[in-house]
């Protein structure tokens, strides 16, 4: 067993459940913050607390908990990047977050902070470093970049922020473009790609990325930004053919839809040498491994 002890928060969410099982695989201390557990997850293996980071009794509540370090998923997710839910979704993290921030501080706790590569706006053709210009598109997004200012300056030298890129697998409940070209895939309906196609994404799978948040806490080294990518970024017409080529028996075509891609230009070209150079990271699961693992996951749930 490690003697440290770490918080997850965001548990019951895609990033932080694998979070705090590849965690406690590893034998460190775990305890899991829950909003709520439902009845497969009533009884893990490892430590819970059940609350609202956005509940001020809760956070009283939470500072009595001891940890050592934090691996901070919670976030409010919106809908859309602009509109008035987007603004409030911004708000409510950017108090989520000083909230975290301050109980690091008062413990003298380290922190791991999950971004996204989001921050650096339309992307570029380029594989963008961590030290590349910040580009943040809407309320939702500037906040993640106001809260990594924040959390570096307020723990220099106690803080590490991972960049993410398009997180998926089984227990993802957002439907994005990739959950749904499986689950037309499955239903034998054709994939359907806006634009040109071109727009790219670069996913990686959630244990993937499970694997750089537990080097991150590993590391004696890891403080500052780093970029979390699967280095294989993909255009929305190839992904559609690699799933219609991946997942068994499925009659499905790859057609373009003939709507316009309100992100046609997006380009998903990100550098993870830093990642792997100073917390010995790299992905271990392919995009096409990836679809299989979670088609098999979504049909056995039909």
């Amino acid at each position: 067993m490690i003697d440290l002890q770490v918080l997850v928060t965001g548990a019951g969410g895609l990033v932080g459940s694998h979070a705090v099982r590849v965690l406690h695989e590893n034998r460190y201390l775990v305890v899991a913050l829950y909003r709520k557990l439902d009845e497969r997850s009533a009884r893990p293996p490892w430590g819970t607390v059940l609350g609202d980071l956005l509940d001020n009794s809760f956070i009283r509540t939470l500072g009595r908990v001891e940890f050592d370090i934090v691996v901070h998923c919670a976030a409010v997710l919106p809908d859309q990047f602009h509109g008035i839910h987007a603004e409030q979704a911004a708000q409510a993290n950017l108090l989520i977050d000083e909230r975290i921030t301050s109980l690091c501080l008062e413990k003298g706790s380290r922190l791991v902070y999950l971004s996204g590569t989001s921050v650096y706006g339309m992307g570029s053709s380029s594989p963008l470093t961590e030290d590349a210009d910040l580009s943040p598109i809407g309320p939702y997004v500037q906040a993640k970049v106001l809260s990594e200012r924040r959390i570096l300056d307020a723990l220099a030298g106690a803080s590490t922020v991972l960049r993410v890129s398009s997180p998926y697998g089984p227990g993802q409940r957002a439907r994005t473009v990739l959950r749904l070209f499986i689950e037309r895939s499955l239903a034998d309906l054709d994939l359907l790609y806006h634009g040109s196609g071109k727009r790219e994404q670069d996913f990686i799978a959630a244990y993937d990325l499970a694997k750089a948040i537990l080097c991150s806490v590993y590391s004696a080294k890891g403080d500052g930004v780093f970029n979390i990518a699967g280095g294989h970024p993909i255009s929305m017409q190839d992904l559609a053919e690699l799933v219609v080529r991946t997942v068994p028996g499925t009659k499905s075509k790859a057609l373009p839809s003939g709507q316009p891609d309100p992100q046609e230009g997006y380009r998903a070209r990100f550098d993870t040498g830093k990642a792997c150079r100073i917390l010995g990271w790299r992905p271990t699961i392919s995009l096409q491994e990836g679809i299989l693992e979670w088609a098999e996951h979504l049909r056995g749930r039909r």
